[in-house]
C-alpha cells in the first residue's frame, strides 16, 4: 500500500525528498511529476500523505492542495518551499495543507511533519475500527487555546478536581512546559515533575511514572511542568506520547493543560486525545485566535464532537453577546462559564473554585463539564458511540 505521494517535477529533488522521509515508510512511496495529476495519483495509489515539492509553483501547489482537501479530505498534504512567508503559510493552511516545511531545515521538519500526519491517520483508522475485546482506556481530554489569559489552566485544574470528587481516578498533566501554573493553582510543590519522567523514557512504566506525580488533597494526581524553562528541551514529542499512552492505561481520565500555542507539544497531545475543550473569551483577540485555531484543527482532521468550545466569562459586559461569538468563530458554544470574582480569589489561595465555592454558578458550570466527561466514558464502555 502506498502511504506517501511525492509531487515534484525535478527527478533529483524527488530523490532528495524521498531520502528525508521517515524510515518506517519503507518502499510505500509513489511519485507524480505533474501537479495537475496529483488527485488522480492519490486515487490510483491510495496515498495517505501528499508531499508537494518546491519545484511546483505556489499557485499550482495551492490549487492542488485545495482540490485534494475538497475531494479527498482524508488525505493530508505537506507543502515544501524554499522560503515560507507568513502570507504563503496562511494561504496554504486555508487551502487545507496539514503543514508547510521550509527547505532550510527540511530533514527534521519534513520527517516530523510526515510522522505526525501518519500518526493522525492511524489514530482515525483505529477509532473507526474499534476492537470489542481491547482493554478499556481512560478518556484523554486536552484543554486548548492559542491565546493566553483565557482561563485554560483554571479550567484544567478545576476539571481535574471535579472529576476526582466524582470518584474518578484522574491525572492532570501540565504540558505548558516552560511556564506551567498547575502547581501554583493547586498549592502544590513541584518537587517532582514531568521532566524526570521524560528523562526515564527508556525504562518508563506505570509504576515508575507514578513516582513522578504529586497528589492533591482531592485525590487528583498531577504531573507538573518543569521548574526551570530550559528543562523543557529534553521533553520531546515522542516522550510526551509515551507518557500520555501510559497515563491513559492507568486512569479513568487524563486532563492535559497546554501552552498558548499550536506547536509539536500541543499537536502530540491532540493526536492522543479523545476530546478537546477549546477555551475562548469575550474579547476580539481571543475570538480571532479561536477562529483561526479552529480552522487549523479542522484542516488537521479534528472535527465533529471531538472539539467543543468553552466560552469563559460569558456574561462579561463588553458589548458582545455569545451569539456574536458563535457567528465570529463559525461554530456553536458548548459551555458558558460566567464571570465571578471568586475565581481569581481561589487562584490566589491555591484552592480550586469547585472546592472553595461549590454552590457558585462557576462551579456548577465546571461540574457540568466533568459530568459530561463521565457520561462520555460510560458510553464508551457500553459501546454507545455516536
Amino acid at each position: 500500500m502506498t502511504r506517501i505521494l511525492i509531487v515534484e517535477p525535478d527527478a533529483e529533488a524527488t530523490r532528495t525528498l524521498e531520502a528525508l522521509l521517515p524510515a518506517a515508510v519503507g518502499e510505500s512511496v509513489a511519485h507524480s511529476p505533474l501537479v495537475q495529476d496529483a488527485l488522480v495519483s492519490v486515487e490510483a495509489h491510495g496515498a495517505e500523505v501528499v508531499v508537494i515539492g518546491a519545484g511546483v509553483s505556489d499557485d499550482d501547489a495551492l490549487a492542488a492542495i485545495a482540490q485534494i482537501s475538497e475531494q479527498a479530505p482524508v488525505v493530508s498534504t505537506i507543502l515544501v518551499r524554499t522560503y515560507v512567508s507568513a502570507d504563503l503559510l496562511r494561504k496554504a493552511i486555508r487551502a487545507g495543507a496539514a503543514d508547510v516545511v521550509g527547505t532550510g531545515d527540511t530533514s527534521d521538519e519534513l520527517r516530523e511533519a510526515v510522522d505526525r500526519v501518519l500518526r493522525h491517520s492511524e489514530r482515525l483508522q483505529v477509532a473507526a475500527r474499534p476492537e470489542p475485546d481491547q482493554a478499556r482506556r481512560g478518556t484523554v481530554v486536552t484543554v486548548f487555546s492559542t491565546k493566553g489569559g483565557v482561563g485554560k489552566s483554571v479550567l484544567s485544574t478545576n476539571l481535574g478536581v471535579a472529576l476526582a470528587t466524582l470518584s474518578q481516578s484522574v491525572v492532570l498533566v501540565d504540558l505548558d512546559l516552560q511556564f506551567g501554573d498547575v502547581g501554583i493553582m493547586l498549592g502544590l510543590e513541584p518537587t517532582l515533575t514531568i521532566a524526570g519522567a521524560a528523562q526515564a523514557n527508556d525504562r518508563l512504566d506505570a509504576e515508575l511514572l507514578s513516582g513522578y506525580m504529586v497528589e492533591h488533597s482531592s485525590g487528583l494526581k498531577c504531573l507538573l511542568a518543569p521548574v526551570q524553562p530550559e528543562e523543557a528541551e529534553s521533553i520531546t514529542p515522542g516522550r510526551i506520547a509515551r507518557i500520555l499512552e501510559l497515563l491513559s492505561e492507568m486512569f479513568d481520565a487524563v486532563i492535559v493543560d497546554t501552552c498558548a500555542a499550536l506547536d509539536e507539544t500541543v499537536l502530540t497531545a491532540l493526536d492522543r486525545s479523545d476530546h478537546v475543550l477549546a477555551v475562548t473569551m469575550m474579547d476580539v483577540a481571543s475570538i480571532k485566535n479561536t477562529r483561526i485555531s479552529l480552522q487549523k484543527l479542522h484542516q488537521l482532521g479534528y472535527d465533529g464532537d471531538f472539539v467543543e468550545v468553552v466560552l469563559n466569562r460569558a456574561d462579561s459586559k463588553v458589548f458582545l453577546a455569545p451569539a456574536q461569538v458563535e457567528k465570529a468563530i463559525g461554530r456553536g458554544i458548548s459551555v458558558q462559564i460566567p464571570s465571578d470574582r471568586i475565581v481569581p480569589q481561589s487562584v490566589n489561595k491555591g484552592v480550586p473554585v469547585v472546592l472553595e465555592s461549590p454552590r457558585s454558578d462557576v462551579s456548577k458550570a465546571l461540574m457540568g463539564i466533568a459530568r459530561s466527561i463521565v457520561e462520555m466514558q460510560q458510553k464508551a464502555v457500553n459501546g454507545d458511540v455516536a
